[in-house]
């Protein structure tokens, strides 16, 4: 069924890319200083969704993309590459008492996911921050948006919101493809690169088993502990 992707989240991810894109075009970059300092000691709380194999081949073809310009970035693994859906509480290195109230986070995504249908978010370019390159999603209809709504309720009503959106409110749905540990070495190149990539259509995220995991900032494979994965209503024909 052909659709058009929100033009307010199209016109989100635009920004993104051009308040960021006069920096990066110099290789003027913020560069994640955690990254080279061994394992990740922060945790949290997301609830997220994975791109199956052929999703996650179009995505690595646009890292290896990005690192035939520079292979000294940060490329997510194949094995850590994920959606948000929101991030229940956010990393930090005071991380007990958030899981200690395990059992309540967990009933509240229950709660908030039942009833709801699997939904696809299409993913068609890229996108910039001064941090990170960051491939575009667009869900096909609300029930994403839904899903937050009923999710960032269902942890108010259990006294859970304490730290529910501390550093935005999350409105996109992008997978972290790339972040940077050093300026550019060739800035121009990965410019070039990077305005290549911005609107090569990559494929679509079927969601139908959102998965809620405690992790670090970058969602590493060694840092992952799966809590549960959570069904949605398939579908009828």
């Amino acid at each position: 069924m052909s659709h058009s992707p929100a033009p307010d989240l199209r016109a989100h991810y635009d920004a993104m890319w051009e308040r960021a894109w006069p920096a990066v075009a110099l290789g003027d970059v913020d560069c994640d200083t955690h990254l080279g300092g061994g394992l990740d000691p922060r945790r949290g709380m997301t609830l997220i969704a994975r791109p199956d194999p052929a999703l996650a081949a179009r995505l690595e073809h646009v890292q290896d993309r990005l690192a035939g310009a520079d292979p000294r970035q940060y490329r997510q693994p194949r094995a850590d590459l994920h959606v948000t859906i929101l991030s229940l509480f956010t990393v930090t290195e005071d991380y007990a008492p958030h899981l200690a109230r395990r059992a309540g986070y967990t009933a509240a995504v229950r709660a908030a996911v039942d009833g709801l249908p699997a939904f696809d978010i299409d993913f068609d370019g890229i996108t910039i921050s001064r941090g990170a390159v960051l491939a575009r999603g667009f869900p096909r209809d609300g029930t994403l948006e839904l899903l937050r709504t009923r999710l960032r309720d269902a942890l108010r009503a259990r006294g859970l919101d304490g730290m529910l959106d501390q550093r935005y409110r999350l409105v996109t749905a992008h997978s972290t493809l790339l972040r940077f540990i050093a300026p550019p070495a060739g800035p121009a190149r990965f410019a070039a690169v990077l305005a290549e990539l911005r609107g090569m259509p990559l494929g679509t995220m079927h969601v139908d088993t959102p998965q809620l995991v405690v992790n670090d900032w970058y969602m590493s494979s060694a840092a992952v502990e799966s809590i549960e994965a959570f069904p949605l209503r398939r579908h009828v024909p």
